[in-house]
């Protein structure tokens, strides 16, 4: 008898998922694939797209393909709410989509629902405009504003820069963080890196939340006023209110619960993986690309085995990642434990991390 497994979402894990499928297809199940968009954007080179150094065609995969050529259903609708007990999805529009095991890959949000912008504020950037359409807007313009100092952020930030010194375009990238930038790493390599990021040009603001949005300028948690001509938002992950709206359990932030197995801890026919879930044994992991590529593999598997109920296998994430950060001008910042290394040698060694990467879905 045919059974039904639905992939909810695409990303890292998800999309190797279906490579896996293309080249093993599990047997006497019908597959799915949910997602609100029909392209997988690397996170890993979107700050070398932003810079100029990398085209729109190569940062992306067409997912919509790739789930065809594995023989996946693909359907875009976005998923709202789960109901485990009846073995039912609930998308966006009113659809429902029954199934028998389902994996959930929809990543972290980066803007917090909660912030209203002041009535005054009337183009704030839209969470569900494309990343790319805010790029465009923002390389032109002469003060853009990256809120958030984690990784993506400052990446983004130095690009930015970058490309304005790249094409002569006039203006200075801001940044401002609630906490310090990049404080899920050491300090000293934090430190190295606000360092690169000022020598740049960028203005960096530290410890401050940013509050209200108004046209031309934020409030921030320190009552400082930083002006902007353009916001990209891209703080820390936030969970997907889908989980906890379905009754499912979850952590502090709204994350759910997986196994090392990468089932959800009070269903087992529910599997989760990426920025999405939480570790249950490693909960303070950094919720990173790195974990989600690594756990891709572990996570095809037991959806395999469990199709044919055999015994799963454990995710065990590594216990130091290797963290490359472009800094511009074809330079990075590598990160690996206590080694730190800023140079263009170690931009040449992400670059060919990356396209090798990407090249498995072209």
């Amino acid at each position: 008898m045919t059974r039904r497994l639905l992939l909810v979402g695409a990303g890292h894990a998800h999309i190797e998922v279906l490579r896996s499928m293309k080249e093993q297809p599990i047997q006497h199940v019908d597959v799915c694939l949910i997602s609100p968009s029909e392209h997988f954007y690397y996170s890993g080179m979107i700050s070398g797209y932003v810079e100029g150094i990398y085209s729109l065609e190569e940062v992306r995969v067409d997912v919509k393909r790739l789930a065809h050529e594995a023989g996946v259903h693909f359907i875009r609708k976005r998923a709202s709410r789960v109901y485990p007990n009846f073995k039912k999805l609930f998308c966006q529009g009113g659809a429902v989509y029954p199934f028998d095991l389902i994996s959930f890959d929809i990543g972290a949000k980066s803007q917090p629902g909660q912030l209203v912008p002041s009535p005054e504020y009337s183009h704030m950037n839209d969470p569900n405009k494309k990343m790319v359409e805010q790029i465009e807007e923002l390389r032109q313009t002469s003060q853009p504003l990256i809120v958030g100092g984690g990784a993506a952020g400052c990446e983004v930030a130095l690009a930015l820069q970058a490309y304005k010194a790249r094409n002569e375009i006039p203006g200075q990238v801001r940044l401002v963080s609630s906490s310090s930038v990049l404080n899920s790493i050491s300090k000293r390599t934090a430190k190295k890196l606000r360092s690169i990021m000022e020598s740049k040009g960028i203005q960096v603001w530290e410890q401050e939340r940013a509050e209200v949005m108004y046209d031309d300028y934020i409030m921030t948690s320190a009552n400082n006023k930083i002006r902007h001509t353009g916001v990209l938002w891209l703080g820390g992950p936030l969970a997907d209110p889908l989980f906890e709206a379905s009754g499912i359990k979850v952590d502090e932030k709204g994350f759910p619960f997986v196994t090392d197995t990468l089932q959800f801890t009070d269903y087992e026919f529910i599997f989760g993986a990426g920025d999405c879930v939480t570790l249950e044994t490693y909960p303070n992991i950094d919720k990173s690309g790195v974990h989600a590529v690594k756990q891709a593999p572990i996570l095809y598997e037991n959806l395999r085995r469990f199709s044919y109920a055999k015994e799963l296998t454990v995710y065990e994430p590594q216990k130091v990642a290797l963290y490359i950060l472009s800094t511009g001008m074809k330079k990075a910042l590598l990160v690996y434990g206590p080694v730190t290394a800023h140079n263009k040698r170690a931009w040449k060694l992400k670059n060919k991390i990356d396209r090798e990467y990407m090249d498995k879905y072209k």
